[in-house]
Order: structure tokens, then sequence, then C-alpha cells
């Protein structure tokens, strides 16, 4: 009994010492390890792309958490989450654990677009942390390889001369083709209508056979189709021409104040601790740097777009702003 008070009355001065059991010491030293990302990733890494497999998102995916995995010497599970819009796999990735062992395959449909756009969205940009930059896709304004329209200008001039008339397609309401063509016709005063389809490929479709005049299209599903001579490139819509297509200029040279992508990046559940997110931001750094993975993207028509985490949270605060004005000014309402 004795020995049993001395030994109580020994753990009682080491509380009041700051000091612990072994038991309590290993588990201060675990939180400790997990704040300063000592021993991260310890286990494998679940990424979350909310898009349906096959597609640009699925293959900017595949190969970027390939390299990222490593670079972080670790396994990465890519676990596809399509539907509405992107929306079910963005909410299940912010209601994961902040811990760093869910990762978000972000893009400018989902954390640009969707917050503004669907009423019942369910979350904002900010519930996630922005880690880094992974790739921007130019879009290239298209018509018919028979079209009278030989140059923007003569798009332009149409429209001018009996607005409204010429109907643009798009992959759906809220995709990249509705949302950059609505900014086309903000910024180059146009007015050209827009015909929703169920999907790039029905549009691309009657773009060919004649029924609508224009398409603003992804660089990489566009491709095979101006290669093939299907359809005739007039402007990319990055303020930079594309090295996959050198000859077509960019809406800026052509006097048009427009620069828009589809993009792509890195992100994290809001809450997720300092260290991880950096140990993160740097393997994705060391991921984009890889000469094998720039060479397959830009096979593509795929931009690498290596952007820290500040400079990358600053770009998607502005991408949401620009997206939130085009929404308003262009009336689009969705529920």
């Amino acid at each position: 009994m004795q020995r049993s008070k001395l030994g109580l009355l020994a753990i009682l001065c080491a509380a009041c010492l700051g000091l612990a059991p072994d038991g309590a010491s290993a588990q201060g030293q675990g939180s400790a390890s997990a704040q300063t990302a000592d021993d991260y990733p310890a286990r494998p890494i679940r990424a979350v792309v909310p898009f349906p497999a096959g597609g640009i998102n699925d293959i900017v995916a595949r190969e970027m958490f390939k390299a990222l995995g490593d670079s972080l010497k670790a396994n990465i599970v890519i676990e596809n989450k399509p539907g509405a819009g992107g929306t079910i796999g963005t909410v299940n990735a912010i209601n994961s654990p902040a811990d760093g062992y869910t990762i978000l395959l972000g893009a400018a449909s989902t954390m640009a677009v969707a917050p503004h756009l669907y009423r019942n969205a369910g979350y904002a940009a900010k519930d996630m942390i922005a880690v880094g930059g992974i790739a921007s896709v130019p879009s290239v304004i298209i018509v018919s390889a028979e079209s009278p329209y030989k140059k923007f200008a003569d798009l332009v001039a149409a429209d001018k001369a009996k607005p409204g008339t010429l109907d643009y397609g798009s992959a759906g309401f809220g995709t990249s083709h509705h949302m950059q063509a609505e900014l086309l016709n903000i910024r180059a005063g146009t007015h050209f209508r827009h015909i929703p389809y169920k999907g790039g490929a029905p549009a691309t479709v009657d773009l060919i056979g004649g029924q609508i005049a224009l398409l603003v299209d992804p660089l990489p599903t566009t491709l095979g189709n101006v290669k093939a001579g299907r359809v005739r490139p007039l402007a990319i819509t990055t303020d930079v021409r594309s090295a996959t297509l050198p000859d077509v200029p960019t809406l800026k040279e052509l006097g048009v104040d427009y620069n828009a992508s589809t993009w792509f990046g890195l992100f994290v559940a809001k809450g997720t601790p300092a260290p991880v997110v950096a140990k993160l931001s740097k393997a994705l750094s060391t991921a984009l740097a890889d000469s094998t993975l720039q060479h397959d993207f830009r096979s593509r028509g795929i931009d690498p777009l290596p952007m820290a985490q500040a400079a990358f949270t600053d770009y998607v605060q502005a991408e949401n702003k620009t997206w939130a004005d085009v929404i308003r000014d262009a009336h689009i309402d969705m529920q």
C-alpha cells in the first residue's frame, strides 16, 4: 500500500513538472509528427476526381497523380465520383477528414463556376485549401471547314449585321463551352445564341454538319478534328498562342480583352494541417517539373500550370469573381 501511494505521488509530481508517463509522451509525439508532416504520407492517399473516367479531366488526373505519387513516394488511389456537374465528388472531398489523405482534382467548373451557378451546390471555394496549380487547357473558337467564316472578324461582322442569328453549341449548361462563349459575348459585344447539347461530341457533329455556327471547344478534344480538316480554328482563348496550334491567333491579338481556360488544381479540405499542405505543394511542384509529364501534357494540348500555393489561391479567388460576374451579366439561372 505504501509503495502504491509513493507511485501515485510520483505520477502527480511528474504531471506538475510538465512530465508525463511513457504512453502520454508517445501520444504527444504522434500528434506533433502529424502536425509537422514528418511521417506524411504514412498510408495510401485517396484522390477524388469528380468527373467520369475517360475525359480530359480524368486524363489530367491520372497523369498528375501518378507523378505526384512518385514525388511523395506514396500510393495514390484515384476514385472517380462524377455527377451533378462535378459537385457530388467535390462535396465528398470537402466532407472527408482534413488530414491530407483525401485530395481533390479541382477544376474551373467545380471550384469557380458551380458555387455561383447551382443554388444547391452545397459548398464554396473557401471550403477547400488550394494547394497548387496543375494544368491549363486553352479553348479554340472553331467553325465547320465548310463555313463561310474564314476569320474571327467574319463571325463578328455577321453577328453585327443580324444580332442573335448565329448559334453556338455547348456540352451543356455550365460547361466550359457555355461559360467561355458567354464571356466571349460580353467581351466581344456579340450576341451568339446558346444551343446546349448532351455532351461535346453531338455539338461537334452539328457544327461539322452546319447546324450551328461556332463552338468554343477545349483544345485537346478539338485537335483531332482540326488536324483532319473537319473544322477551322479561328482563335485561341488564352492570352498566349498554343504550341500545338501556333498559327492560330489569340483573341487578344484580334483586339478582344479575353483570357480564359479550363484549368485544374490540387485541393484539400479546409483544416488540413499547414505542414501537410506545404509538403503536398512542394511535391506537386516537383512532379510538374518532370519532363516526361510536361511532354505528355503538351502533346495533348494541355499546358502545365506550375503555380505555388499563395499564387494559386489568389488565382482561384480571381476566377471565382470572373465567372460569378459572367453568370450575373449573362443572366444564367440554374436551379
